[in-house]
């Protein structure tokens, strides 16, 4: 079983290591990030019992050639993969329940799609 959601931007530049923000206005962008990806579960109308271990591949759509750093992309990802635990999608977002996959792909207009794949495996 695959479910799979868009989210029409590519995640939020304030939960970038990187970023130079105010604690406040960080805390506005994960609740927005949040609730989108909550949004965008709902309109998947995602039904059933969180799945308990998972495979997650998480792609950022670009439509430009400027150099990003996968590194902060994960963690400005963070917001959006806490919206699906809230939403009931996967149980919990830790190393015991999800093995993650990132990368890229072109696309008209940046987007982030999260594609959630029931998984099963062993702890190494």
């Amino acid at each position: 079983m695959t479910f799979s959601i868009t989210i029409p931007r590519l995640p939020p530049a304030e939960c970038s290591p990187n970023s130079r923000v105010h604690w406040r206005e960080k805390g506005r962008a994960v609740a927005i990030a949040k609730d989108e990806a909550i949004a965008a579960v709902k309109a998947q109308e995602w039904s059933g019992p969180p799945v308990q271990a998972a495979l997650i591949h998480v792609s950022w759509g670009v439509n430009d050639k400027r150099k990003r750093d996968t590194d902060n992309f994960v963690a400005r990802t963070k917001p959006f993969m806490d919206g699906i635990v809230i939403a009931g999608v996967i149980a919990d977002d830790s190393r015991f329940h999800v093995r993650y996959q990132y990368g890229w792909h072109e696309s008209k207009t940046p987007e982030t799609v999260i594609n959630i794949e029931v998984d099963s495996f062993e702890e190494a």
